[in-house]
């Protein structure tokens, strides 16, 4: 008999998570975006202003790996603070806040969003839970918008994403941002620093949760879904 109370059921994983022992070496591999969000160390690497993404902090090897199923306002606000405890910019910080305070439980900037992402990853015939969190959080910014997924749409592979093939020419600016976002966490290039994305003159509440959330998912994969209502 199995010692999991969960054992057989879709929350076993999660379960198998809650008892082992906190940092253990996760079994599968994901890249998890490092520097300001998971470095404990290394203030050559993590004093850099520019979002950074690679498998794992490779002064420290710290990969957060406790998460609960029963995330809640409290829950999500931990994770932004765990995840950008680094960055020091003022205006990011205060963005953060304004995103927590204002968090309802929702990952999906709405339904319309949830319905493109889900369509695409049952037309792809794909196992959300068996495929890279880089690949999951890139359809993830590319669906959050009807015009953008209409221009990016043809650029989505089975095995990537074709960003030669992207026609940028009608993308608006937070469009762009989002592009741009999505560049860096596929191809592991900084292509957007972070006092841009701090910049509300730039960049919208809305467009500004969906990196929020898509840089949450590179860094703890399809376990964020859970906190959607």
């Amino acid at each position: 008999m199995s010692k999991l109370f969960m054992y057989g059921t879709s929350l076993e994983g999660i379960e198998q998570l809650m008892v082992m022992v906190p940092n253990f070496q996760p079994r599968r591999g994901g890249i998890v975006i490092n520097n300001y969000f998971n470095c404990e160390g290394g203030v050559k690497d993590c004093n850099s202003s520019l979002i950074n993404v690679s498998n794992r902090c490779n002064d420290c090897k710290n990969i957060h790996s406790s998460f609960l199923s029963d995330v809640d306002k409290v829950r999500y606000k931990g994770l932004i603070n765990e995840c950008f405890k680094k960055i020091r910019n003022f205006s990011f910080k205060n963005r953060l806040k304004h995103l927590t305070d204002s968090f309802k439980g929702e990952v999906f900037l709405n339904s319309n969003h949830k319905e493109r992402f889900y369509r695409v990853i049952y037309e792809q015939d794909l196992d959300i839970y068996d495929i890279s969190p880089r690949y999951i959080a890139v359809i993830f910014l590319f669906t959050s918008d009807e015009t953008l997924w209409n221009l990016l749409e043809h650029t989505v592979k089975p095995n990537g994403f074709d960003f030669n093939k992207c026609s940028l020419k009608q993308i608006s600016t937070e469009g762009y941002a989002i592009y741009q976002m999505a560049k860096t966490i596929w191809t592991g290039k900084e292509s957007i620093e972070i006092n841009e994305i701090a910049d509300v003159d730039l960049i919208d509440d809305k467009t500004f949760k969906t990196i929020i959330n898509a840089s949450l998912i590179t860094r703890y994969g399809t376990d964020m879904f859970l906190i959607t209502k």
